[in-house]
């Protein structure tokens, strides 16, 4: 027979167990079932049967902490018959966290990690075979961390929770982004299933390429049922193995390749390879299509019969890692099928605080918005979960690479039993699970756990105690060698690839850049340019909507209890002030509309410094990884998407940032004047002439060149700002020569002669004189040929100075423009700007704040219309006057409002259009009024 699987969905209830009710929890509980939603955690229940307040509302967070302290009994009828089968096993996709389960009382067996799975053998069980109550018990976590913590000792770390002694989403305990939740239940799917002589155990697909050809090496291993002889011989029979791999060829046909083994009775682990012709490679985003194969594994007896079967979908393509040193130190590349990946990346973390009701479709929902960003790899952070199967098929259809850490976060984390032995099979069962996903590049160790040890003085504390090093350096790289070779494995993040050097050196693998909000304002993203930042972010509040639903008082102000509550993070509330106030001025506790306006455009502005920087110091640095792409609450955090699903004008400004082409202005780095490129590998991986990565002239066959280490921009060009327009060429216009828009792809840069930059400029070589300000183009994948305008401009909209210079890229690169002082040298930064343009592309440049900037009062005429395709209404903004920051914010109108823009800055004489959708017409005709539109002119009166 083949193996039969029952997932057990219905028909659960769960009741509070124990004696004595926890501090806080309601009195008519005790006794009293309720129906269970498996899967599900209790929380969810609870809420339905208005025996919870929503922790996530108002101040709720604390009313709810009870249900942590409590001990949740979950049951249900199951039948258990073997309905002709050999075995009966009970399988638990995931139970959160501390549980122990039987069957009429009768012990089957327990659990202590939430993040990995459980199979209970339910055949030697004493009772009938037929129908059976099964009760699964969830002890509070805090019970089970309690006694671990007093054989461990103190364990360093941030909070005051004991989430290092249990292993559970560690973020359930409070983070500071996130609120205390500490969840209970079958968080995944429970079932019966029936199975006779063997079943498949473990399916590993690893993929590779190998001169054109596909490799999948299907590492299988099986259980037998004890029950197979079938021919009397004393000993279990043979099995056969068939794996076939099956898929779309490049002329539009259908290729499909099998491969058998035959396993003996004293098999129990076989590779079975499937070579794949001609193969269609799967590439990131932007590099290729994601071309993905049909993988069916079977297992068979000799006469045919099926058994088991698994069936899923991969990717063939190469990956690793270049850590090689340099003349620098250590970089960090990925590198996928020979092409060195420009990483613009996004860090994730639980998508809801019951991580349960996080199903396909919003794990879908938030990853195709931040493919639509130009996102290319997620980075799964290591204080949540090891995501579902899900995820990570939504990250392979999308050509998204996943960073996996391992779950340890921010912590020391003992080393004694039982944690050591939880985490040998936790690690050894999601390094398994995830294998086949073409996605997965990176398994990390930790985040920030060496880092912290070392800065925060933890030994003092420690002693001679283990607190996780040998899990980093010993114990998780071998499992990850023996489990899944074909990943690569870094020790944390960050790293910088030897316990002799500081854990976060910027010269060295991967960064942390904390220091810039913390204590630092964003310019001093440009103080370094380190190899590969893994986090880094900058905080604002969610989206008007979003925390107006989650937060009742009246009126609403910026020091309002439930909005200081949905704050996590340590002196957060004044870390925003502090944010805004250089550039903007303070704000009045009262005006919550400015509040909201001027935080989201700071932390537009703070993450485009430090993005701007570091993309065009490639490849000395070779990815950015913002912190972070989504919330599990409504709260003020680093989060470019809110709670809701609400795009932050952060997320529209990473649109821009992480385009293939992007055009800035920064200040001068000290380097020559002129036109000068960094080249390196082409989309197809060639390779191409360049610079050395320390600055010296070099030719590196194979390898990617990089002009000399940026300086210190402090005391060059002031508190300038750079914030870009990004829109669809038909979306922004102009009359006459003041022609703009955004939207193409610039790569490297090919250097034309001086007398032909003279030529292009129309100046001779003293006018460049001293700027304090350059374009910088960091380009990706493809050549590209075009030319930079930059003018100088009064605050009125009048052009003080402009030169045209010409950028013609050849391959992947960053191109750096010298701007003559006629437009690169302010004579009044508080009445003016320089702003560049390149094909859809501009940047905009200010030498002074903004508060100090003397911008005239906005004008321009808008006007709304119902689009022509029928999907929503298109807005128009004609500008009369610089419009400096345009933000509009239709989710004030009705919570389905949406808007495919951030901040906006027109010319006198341009055109934007917007497309709103999820409004009625009534609605759609508001939009035109502040505050739903509105410019920075109107916060800094």
């Amino acid at each position: 027979m083949t193996l039969e699987r029952e997932e057990l969905r219905d028909d659960w209830t769960v009741a509070i167990s124990g004696e004595q009710l926890p501090e806080g929890a309601p009195a008519d509980i005790a006794g009293r079932s309720i129906r269970a939603t498996v899967p599900g955690q209790v929380h969810t229940d609870l809420e339905r049967e208005g025996l919870l307040p929503d922790p996530t509302f108002d101040r709720n967070e604390e009313a709810a902490k009870w249900v942590g302290r409590a001990d949740w009994t979950y049951r249900r009828t199951v039948d258990v018959a073997p309905r002709g089968a050999e075995r009966v096993d009970l399988v638990c996709e995931g139970l959160d966290t501390v549980a122990e389960l039987s069957l009429d009382g009768v012990v089957v067996g327990s659990t202590r990690n939430m993040h990995r799975r459980y199979r209970f053998d339910l055949n030697d069980l004493p009772g009938t075979a037929g129908e059976r109550e099964l009760e699964i018990l969830f002890e509070s976590p805090y019970r089970e961390a309690g006694r671990v913590a007093a054989k461990a000792g103190a364990m360093p770390g941030p909070y005051d929770e004991p989430f290092p002694y249990v292993r559970k989403t560690a973020s359930n305990f409070g983070w500071d982004w996130g609120l205390t939740a500490v969840t209970s239940g079958p968080w995944r799917p429970v079932a019966i299933e029936r199975w006779s002589t063997a079943r498949l155990a473990e399916v590993k697909p690893l993929v590779d390429v190998d001169a054109g050809e596909g490799v999948l090496d299907a590492h299988v291993a099986v259980e037998r049922s004890g029950m197979n002889d079938l021919d009397q011989d004393g000993e279990d029979d043979d099995l056969v193995l068939v794996v076939t791999v099956s898929g779309a060829t490049a002329d539009g046909g259908t290729t499909r390749q099998r491969s058998r083994a035959q396993l003996t009775p004293k098999d129990d682990e076989v590779v079975v390879t499937v070579r794949v012709p001609e193969v269609q490679r799967w590439w990131p985003r932007g590099y290729g299509d994601q071309h993905l194969y049909d993988v069916t594994v079977e297992l068979q007896t000799v006469d045919g019969e099926v058994l088991d079967r698994r069936t899923s979908r991969t990717g063939f393509r190469s990956a690793r890692i270049d850590t090689a040193d340099d003349a620098v130190g250590k970089p960090f590349t990925i590198v996928v099928n020979g092409t060195p990946i420009d990483v613009r990346g996004v860090n994730w973390i639980p998508d809801d605080v019951i991580v349960s009701r996080v199903d396909r479709a919003r794990v879908s929902a938030r990853l195709r918005v931040a493919a639509e960003l130009g996102t290319n790899l997620v980075r799964v952070w290591g204080g949540g979960v090891y995501e579902s199967g899900d995820f990570y098929e939504v990250c392979d259809e999308l050509g998204l690479l996943v960073w996996q850490d391992f779950a340890f976060a921010c912590s020391a984390y003992p080393e004694i039993e039982p944690i050591r032995s939880e985490v040998v099979a936790e690690a050894r069962d999601n390094v398994a699970r995830l294998a086949r996903h073409p996605s997965l590049v990176v398994w990390n160790g930790n985040n920030e756990n060496i880092w912290l040890h070392d800065v925060d003085g933890w030994a003092e504390t420690l002693g001679d105690r283990g607190w996780g090093l040998d899990y980093y350096l010993d114990l998780l790289p071998t499992i990850v060698d023996a489990v899944d070779p074909s990943r690569f494995y870094t020790v944390a993040s960050p790293w910088s690839g030897s316990e002799s050097l500081p854990a976060n050196d910027v010269d060295h693998e991967t960064h942390h850049s904390w220091d810039v909000w913390n204590r630092l304002s964003d310019d001093h993203y440009r103080d370094s340019v380190p190899r590969f930042v893994s986090e880094f972010g900058w905080q604002a509040p969610p989206a008007w909507r979003t925390l107006r639903e989650a937060v009742t008082d009246e009126p609403l102000r910026v020091d309002s209890p439930g909005v200081v509550h949905h704050q996590k993070a340590a002196d957060g509330m004044a870390k925003l002030a502090r944010g805004i106030a250089p550039r903007f001025g303070e704000v009045d506790p009262a005006d919550l509309d400015r509040w909201l306006y001027l935080t989201q455009l700071q932390q537009a502005r703070a993450i485009a410094t430090g993005v701007e920087h570091w993309r065009t110091h490639w490849p000395r640095n070779t990815g950015v990884v913002v912190w972070q792409l989504n919330d599990l609450w409504p709260v003020s955090s680093w989060s470019a998407i809110d709670s809701a699903g609400r795009l932050k004008p952060l997320a529209h400004e990473l649109r821009r940032l992480y385009d293939d082409v992007l055009l800035t202005i920064r200040p001068v780095d000290g380097l020559a004047v002129g036109v000068r490129t960094v080249e390196g590998p082409s989309a197809d991986g060639a390779s191409v002439d360049g610079a050395s990565v320390d600055g010296t002239s070099a030719v590196r066959p194979g390898g990617a060149d990089h002009d000399g280490p940026a300086a210190s921009a402090a005391g060059v060009a002031g508190p300038g700002d750079t914030l870009s327009s990004d829109v669809p060429e038909e979306g922004l216009a102009a009359s006459g020569p003041g022609d703009t828009g955004v939207g193409s792809d610039t790569l490297s840069l090919e250097v034309p002669a001086h007398d032909q930059v003279e030529r292009s400029l129309g100046v001779s070589p003293g006018a460049f004189g001293h700027s304090p300000i350059e374009v910088a183009v960091r380009s990706t994948r493809t050549g590209h040929d075009s030319v930079v305008r930059v003018r100088r401009m009064s605050v009125t909209g009048v052009i003080l100075a402009e030169a045209t210079l010409p950028v013609r890229l050849s391959s992947a690169g960053v191109a750096v423009v010298a701007l003559p002082e006629s437009v690169g040298v302010l004579d009044d930064p508080t009445r003016e700007l320089v702003v560049a343009d390149m094909d859809w592309r501009r940047a905009v440049w200010t030498g002074a704040p903004d508060k100090d900037v003397q911008w005239e009062t906005a004008r321009f005429r808008a006007t709304v219309t119902p689009a022509p395709d029928g999907d929503g209404h298109d807005l128009t903004v004609e500008a009369a006057s610089v419009v400096r920051d345009l933000l509009v914010q239709p989710d004030r109108l009705a919570p389905t409002g949406t808007v495919d823009r951030g901040f906006m800055t027109l010319l006198p004489g341009e055109r934007v259009d917007f497309r709103l959708r999820g409004l009625t017409d009534e609605q759609a005709r508001l939009v035109v009024d502040a505050p739903v539109l509105t410019t920075l002119d109107e916060h800094l009166r």
